[in-house]
C-alpha cells in the first residue's frame, strides 16, 4: 500500500473500550497505522503500545497533537477533558474520533460543534452506542415500513446494580469527571434520536440514594450524579415517551426498549439480544461493529474531497448532550422544558 494512504492514528486515553473495540477494529484496516499513545501513566502507555504496535509513547496530550506523523486521534478519556483534546486536535488539522459520553454539558457541546464547523474537512465523529449500531437498521425498517403503524409510544427501562457498591466509585460517578451523563441515558438518548427523533419537551425526576462512598483509599467521596432518573415527554413526532433508568437494582437488571404503535409492537431486548416484533423474535444478532473502518472510510473520503457521512457527527451528537441537560434543568428546576430552546 502506498504511503499516500496510510493514516497515522494515535490514542489519547487507551483503555477500557477502546481495548475492547477501537484497537481491535482498527486492526482491520490496513490503512491504519498506530503512532502513538498517551495514557494517564507512561507504564500503561507502554504496555498498550507493546500490546497493540505503537510506534512510541508520549508523555502528555501535547506530544500527539503536535506530532505530524498523527492524522486522526482517537480520544479515549473521560468526559472532562473531551472538549478540550477535540478542539485542540481539529485546530491542528487532525481528524477526531471521541469516546461517548460526549462532554461535559450543552455548552461543552456547542463549542465542539463550532470547531468541528470550523474545520469541514476533517472528520469528527462520536462513537455511536452500540445499541444503535446493533439493531438500527432494523428498527428503522420496522419503523418504515409501516409495520407497527402509526407510533404512539416509546417506553424505556434499563436498571442495574451499577452503583450499588457503597465502597466503590467509578468515573461514571464523579460529577467532576463526568458533568451531566448519567448512567447509559445519553447512549439510549442518541438511539433514540436515531430511531424515533428527538424529545419536544420533557420533564424528570433524579435521585441520589447513596450520597456518601469510599474510594480505594478510604477517603469518603459525594456522589452528586444521580442513581435513578425517570423522564417523560412527548417526541417531536407526536409520540408520548417514558424512562427509567436505574443504577440500583440490585438483584434483577432489565434493559428494554419497546415501541408501540397503531398496528403492533416492537420490542428491543438489550439484555437477551433480539428484538420481538408482536412478541416474535425476529432478530438475534443484528449487525456487526464496523465503526472504526467506518471513521477510516470517511477520512480518506475527505483527503480526496469526497463527502462521506459518519454517525453520530459532533452536531448529531450534541443532540443528546442538549437533552441530558434538558434532563437536568427540568429535574433541579422542576420544570417541563422545551428542547427546541438552546
Amino acid at each position: 500500500m502506498s504511503s499516500a494512504n496510510r493514516l497515522g492514528v494515535a490514542f489519547i486515553g487507551a483503555g477500557g473500550i477502546c481495548e475492547q473495540r477501537h484497537l481491535p477494529g482498527l486492526a482491520k484496516c490496513p490503512e491504519a497505522e498506530l503512532i502513538s499513545v498517551c495514557n494517564r501513566s507512561e507504564e500503561s502507555s507502554r504496555r498498550v503500545a507493546q500490546k497493540w504496535g505503537f510506534r512510541r509513547t508520549a508523555v502528555d496530550w501535547e506530544q500527539i497533537i503536535d506530532d505530524p506523523a498523527v492524522d486522526a486521534v482517537f480520544i479515549g478519556t473521560w468526559p472532562y477533558m473531551h472538549r478540550e483534546l477535540s478542539v485542540a486536535a481539529l485546530e491542528a488539522g487532525k481528524h477526531v474520533f471521541c469516546q461517548a459520553r460526549m462532554c461535559m454539558d450543552w455548552r461543552e457541546a456547542q463549542e465542539m460543534v463550532a470547531a468541528a464547523a470550523a474545520h469541514p474537512h476533517q472528520v469528527s465523529m462520536i462513537c455511536p452506542s452500540p445499541y444503535r449500531v446493533r439493531w438500527e437498521r432494523r428498527v428503522k425498517h420496522l419503523l418504515k415500513s409501516g409495520e407497527l403503524g402509526e407510533l404512539r409510544s416509546v417506553n424505556v427501562i434499563l436498571a442495574g446494580a451499577a452503583n450499588c457498591k457503597p465502597n466503590q466509585v467509578t468515573w461514571r460517578e464523579r460529577i467532576e469527571l463526568s458533568g451531566l451523563n448519567i448512567l447509559q441515558v445519553g447512549i439510549i438518548a442518541e438511539t433514540l434520536n436515531a430511531w424515533c427523533g428527538e424529545y419536544e419537551s420533557l420533564a424528570a425526576v433524579t435521585r441520589v440514594l447513596i450520597s456518601e462512598k469510599r474510594d480505594t483509599s478510604g477517603q469518603t467521596v459525594e456522589i452528586k450524579i444521580p442513581q435513578i432518573v425517570s423522564i417523560c415527554g412527548i417526541l417531536k413526532g407526536g409520540a408520548v415517551a417514558t424512562e427509567f433508568h436505574s443504577g440500583l437494582a440490585a438483584v434483577h437488571e432489565t434493559s428494554q426498549i419497546v415501541l408501540l404503535g397503531s398496528k403492533g409492537a416492537c420490542t428491543v431486548d438489550l439484555l437477551l439480544g433480539w428484538v420481538l416484533l408482536n412478541g416474535m423474535a425476529i432478530d438475534e444478532h443484528g449487525d456487526e461493529w464496523r465503526v472504526e473502518e467506518q471513521f477510516i472510510e470517511a477520512v480518506q473520503a475527505a483527503r480526496q474531497r469526497e463527502s462521506r457521512q459518519v454517525s453520530p457527527n459532533f452536531p448529531e451528537a450534541a443532540r443528546y448532550m442538549r437533552k441530558m441537560q434538558a434532563i437536568h434543568d427540568a429535574a433541579t428546576e422542576s420544570r417541563v422544558v422545551l428542547l427546541g430552546d438552546s
